[in-house]
């Protein structure tokens, strides 16, 4: 029985699944420890994640609603006095240089707490009210804006220009404009050319402006918007015989289609 036993014993010592579960086994022991401290890296690696996760998902609500508060102040309505009933989320002003002084207030603090998402937008909006009250802190705050590769640096660029055509700097508002056509990012070009040409008409230079309305009205798929109404109208004023020379408007349907039909769903 005794030698019975001992080779039955031997048989389980060959047998090929028991030799892999002692060698797997004795493999996990020498490596344990290495094991088990890249699992507790994995495990930390994977908490530090949800927690950033968690953190940058809070700023960006936060971030947006900062945002949110701001334009609030932006589209506020100025009456006085105020009116008695607001509209959800809706602000009122009685002035506006309070309006301009709030909405400066509230994109100077969402552009300062949320740099990384409210960042340049937020500076860009609390520029343009700024203006109004401390202009050359403005302008240097577009200027800066201008010279990055954005449609905000398009957008402040667009003020700036305005800004000078407002208070006479003619050259350099059409500095800026120029500059704008060169890389107009967000803003029609069309509007560029518009703001341009009555720029040269403040200059007296109505041969510029002229050749600027009449490649606007020229167009045809422009004629019908705003802007090709401008053209047209101001060319009407400075140069009536150039009118005759434009062909005709895209013709508009009564639901405001190209060519008159009615769009037809598809079947």
């Amino acid at each position: 029985m005794a030698k019975g036993r001992g080779s039955t014993q031997k048989q389980l010592k060959r047998d090929p699944l028991m030799e892999q579960y002692l060698n797997t086994s004795a493999w996990v022991k020498d490596r344990s420890r290495p094991i088990v401290k890249w699992l507790t890296i994995a495990v930390v690696v994977i908490a530090v994640t949800a927690i950033v996760w968690m953190i940058v998902s809070r700023r960006s609500k936060n971030a947006g609603e900062a945002m949110a508060s701001a334009m609030a102040a932006h589209e506020a309505i100025v009456q006085n006095p105020k009116p008695a009933t607001l509209g959800y989320g809706q602000q009122a002003y009685a002035t506006e240089d309070e309006k301009n002084r709030e909405a400066y207030k509230a994109f100077t603090q969402a552009a300062n707490d949320y740099p990384s998402f409210n960042g340049d937008l937020a500076r860009y909006f609390a520029a343009i009210h700024q203006i109004h009250f401390e202009a050359d802190k403005a302008e240097a705050t577009l200027k800066e804006l201008a010279q990055k590769d954005s449609d905000v640096a398009a957008q402040a660029r667009m003020a700036l220009a305005e800004r000078y055509e407002a208070v006479g700097k003619y050259d350099d508002a059409v500095a800026e404009y120029q500059k704008l056509k060169a890389k107009p990012g967000a803003v029609p070009p069309a509007l560029i050319d518009v703001n341009m040409a009555r720029v040269y008409e403040a200059m007296g230079k109505t041969k510029e402006a002229v050749d600027l309305y009449f490649a606007v009205a020229n167009n045809k798929e422009l004629r019908n918007a705003a802007v090709g109404n401008t053209a047209v109208t101001r060319l009407a004023a400075l140069a009536p015989e150039k009118v005759d020379q434009l062909p005709p408007p895209e013709p508009t349907g009564p639901r405001g289609f190209p060519g008159g039909g009615m769009m037809i769903p598809p079947s």
